[in-house]
C-alpha cells in the first residue's frame, strides 16, 4: 500500500471512530446542550489537545507500555473510570436539583461554566480513557513500521488530529444552530440526565475492557 492509499485509509478509519459514541462524543454534546456553542467549543479543544498526548506517545512506541502493563494499564482504566461516573452524576445531581424550577431557570443556572471547565473536561475525559492508546497502537501497527519517515509518521497523526477536531467542532456547530436550541431550551434538564446517565454507563463498560 502506498502513502496516499494509507493516508486515506487512516482518514476514513479516524472519521468513523470519531463519529462513534464514546466519551468524548457526550462530553462534547452534554456541554453544548445544556451550557452554550462556547463551552461546547472549548470542550472539543480540550479532547483534541489531549489527542496529541495520545498521538505523540503512540508514534514513538511508549503506547506499547500501556498496553503491555496491566498495572499501568488497569490504574488509568480506574481513574478514566472514576472520572466518567464523576462528570455523569454531577450533571444528574445538579438536574434533580434545579427540577422544580422552570426550565429558563435551570438554563441560565447551568450556563455559568467557564471557558477552563469546558476544556479541561475534554481534556481529562479522552485522556484519561485507556480505549484511546490502544485504538492507536492498533491503528498505527498497520501503517507504520521500523523504516517509516518521520514525515509520514506526522503526516498520520495530523490526518487523525485534524478529522477528529473536525468532526467534534462540527458537532458543536450542529447542535448548537438556533433552530434546535430554541427547541432544546425546554428539554435541557432531561438533556442533562440522559447525558450524565451515558457517561455512567460508558464508564461502567470501561471497566471491562
Amino acid at each position: 500500500m502506498d502513502y496516499f492509499s494509507s493516508l486515506l485509509a487512516v482518514a476514513i478509519v479516524s472519521l468513523l471512530a470519531a463519529i462513534s459514541p464514546g466519551p468524548d462524543f457526550f462530553v462534547v454534546l452534554r456541554n453544548s446542550l445544556v451550557h452554550s456553542k462556547k463551552s461546547g467549543y472549548m470542550t472539543a479543544l480540550g479532547v483534541s489537545i489531549a489527542l496529541i498526548s495520545h498521538l505523540s506517545y503512540t508514534l514513538i512506541g511508549i503506547a506499547i507500555l500501556i498496553q503491555e502493563s496491566p498495572v499501568i494499564y488497569t490504574s488509568l482504566k480506574y481513574v478514566g473510570v472514576l472520572y466518567l461516573f464523576y462528570l455523569g452524576s454531577r450533571g444528574i445531581l445538579s438536574s434533580f436539583k434545579m427540577g422544580q424550577n422552570s426550565d429558563q431557570s435551570y438554563a441560565k443556572a447551568t450556563a455559568p461554566q467557564t471557558a477552563r471547565q469546558a476544556f479541561m473536561q475534554g481534556f481529562l475525559t479522552n485522556l484519561l480513557n485507556p480505549k484511546c492508546a490502544l485504538f492507536f497502537i492498533s491503528l498505527f501497527s498497520q501503517f507504520i513500521d521500523p523504516t517509516t519517515p518521520i514525515n509520514m509518521r506526522i503526516a498520520f497523526a495530523i490526518v487523525n488530529w485534524s478529522i477528529s477536531l473536525g468532526w467534534f467542532l462540527f458537532l458543536v456547530y450542529l447542535v448548537t444552530g438556533k433552530w434546535l436550541q430554541g427547541k432544546m431550551l425546554a428539554f435541557r434538564i432531561y438533556i442533562d440526565r440522559v447525558m450524565g446517565s451515558a457517561l455512567i454507563l460508558l464508564g461502567a463498560k470501561l471497566l471491562f475492557v
